[in-house]
């Protein structure tokens, strides 16, 4: 019953994410073997080492390209595709009429990644491997605060200056959170680890901006939160959320409206810095 459930399942992953520019393709090829599905698949490298490959098919048959931890990243008979650090493997699958899968996989070298999102440099750094961040002890608007949400871009009404950040977090249950405190960002696995002793991941979404021209979108951190990601005038609540306000790969700028906010209502601000290894 698993097997038929999973079949459906990767079904309509052909039938709805075909590659819009082609046309008429095949949704199912007939009964393959391994073999069979790498002799009428040709998968290139556009150029050596670097993320972009192109696939095509003859004859014509769907099939998927997923990377090594099974995200597909195209669907159709031929296409092209950018992989997203870090991309070390690459599986061409098919399905055939009667609902069994075929598929196989090879390993890829990247040692230069093109055309990638700038989130995953400005959060992970230019090797795309991992960055320590620490409050922004440099910002002219302080390290913490809050300010008019959708308007401010850092602290403007109550301004937490490095020297007082100390007191904040001990104040509120985070003494590990201080200007000592750091939160590490590792691109495997999109994981967080704080000061605090905790570990947790983030995710985002770039279509999620508040106000456009003001944030880049959202980060939402799962099982940990940053430095003080606390809401304090809601018991010290933990804050998952925040709008990217500032993101430059030096910098990052987080806000948080309280409950209920709108444009110009009360929101908090976090600046963060890289970690300098000076």
């Amino acid at each position: 019953m698993k097997n038929i459930y999973l079949a459906l399942v990767l079904l309509s992953g052909f039938l709805v994410s075909c590659d819009p520019i082609i046309e008429d393709a095949p949704a199912l090829s007939s009964s393959k073997t391994v073999d069979e599905l790498k002799n009428l698949v040709t998968l290139t490298q556009t150029v050596a080492n670097e993320n972009k490959f192109t696939y095509s098919t003859s004859p014509a048959t769907t099939v998927q390209l997923l990377d090594q931890d099974g995200n597909i990243l195209s669907t159709g008979t031929s296409g092209s595709i950018i992989g997203i650090p870090p991309l070390t493997g690459l599986t061409v699958r098919a399905i055939n009429q009667d609902g069994s899968l075929v598929s196989y996989s090879q390993d890829v070298t990247i040692t230069n990644y093109v055309d990638v999102p700038i989130i995953y440099s400005n959060l992970f750094g230019d090797k795309f491997e991992s960055q320590t961040w620490v409050w922004d002890t440099e910002a002219s608007d302080g390290v913490w605060g809050n300010g008019g949400y959708m308007s401010n871009t850092g602290p403007g009404w109550w301004v937490v200056q490095a020297a007082g950040i100390d007191e904040q977090c001990e104040g509120k249950g985070y003494p590990k959170d201080g200007l000592d405190g750091w939160m590490t960002f590792t691109l495997k696995g999109k994981k967080v680890t704080t000061s605090r002793g905790e570990t947790g991941t983030i995710s985002w979404d770039l279509s999620a901006s508040a106000k456009e021209g003001w944030s880049y979108g959202t980060l939402t951190f799962t099982g940990t939160v940053p430095l003080l990601g606390v809401q304090p005038n809601v018991n010290n609540q933990r804050q998952y959320e925040y709008q990217i306000i500032g993101m430059d790969g030096e910098h990052l700028r987080f806000c948080a409206p309280e409950p209920g906010s709108g444009e110009g209502g009360t929101a908090w601000f976090w600046n963060f810095k890289v970690k300098s290894d000076k």
